[in-house]
């Protein structure tokens, strides 16, 4: 099985080992031939002018995109995706996507398929982890947390055509050749608002 895992452990209540417990279960369970997934996004590299939680001022725009440090994926932290995602990311043996805002995190005999060649614009379409694991029959598995923090709907916003679909410009800080640049790159204007009451219950949600 292919398993993309949404959390939060503080929904849970109490485990005892926490967030590793948590992970470690869940590996035992899927076995040498299963595949753990979770999002590990760092949305706090993405264009200044578009933070809003909190918002920054508009002198600060440039200075954020001169030297914001750019993306690695053993080294960035992931941003609203709670202490098992993060947890799960430093694990010897766990690959990362190189998308610098929407990387995923895996483990086990898909890793390498589900998490290289991650496209950088439409990062969550169908150049993306989510993509792989939608080719793989993969499961999804909410620890916590609704539909609203499902990101493998977001997919479906890529796929489906709809009245108000826009594509924008989002920026990151990214590395190559070992140099840091700031790039700019399309994306669709991603909205999770409906999420929760679009879905029926359902053990197999992709």
């Amino acid at each position: 099985m292919v398993l993309l895992i949404h959390s939060s452990l503080s929904a849970m209540g109490w485990v005892c080992g926490g967030a590793v417990a948590v992970i470690v279960a869940l590996q035992e369970v899927l076995g040498k031939t299963g595949t753990l997934v979770m999002p590990t996004h760092s949305t706090d590299l993405t264009e200044p002018s578009q933070w809003e939680n909190p918002p920054v001022p508009e002198s600060w725009w440039p200075v954020i995109r001169a030297t914001m440090p750019a993306y690695q994926p053993d080294l960035t932290p992931t941003r609203s995706m709670g202490i098992i995602a993060e947890t799960f990311r430093k694990q010897k043996g766990v690959l990362r996507s190189a998308h610098p805002h929407h990387s995923f995190c895996a483990y086990g005999h898909q890793a390498s398929h589900i998490t290289d060649n991650h496209s950088l614009g439409f990062g969550l379409g169908e150049g993306s982890p989510l993509a792989r694991i939608y080719d793989l029959g993969g499961f999804v598995l909410l620890l916590g947390v609704g539909h609203n923090s499902n990101t493998s709907m977001h997919l479906a916003e890529y796929r489906a055509t709809f009245p108000t679909k826009r594509i924008g410009q989002e920026g990151a800080p990214i590395s190559t050749a070992g140099s840091r640049r700031w790039t700019t790159f399309e994306n669709i204007d991603l909205d999770s608002s409906d999420f929760e009451g679009s879905v029926r219950t359902s053990p197999k949600v992709m």
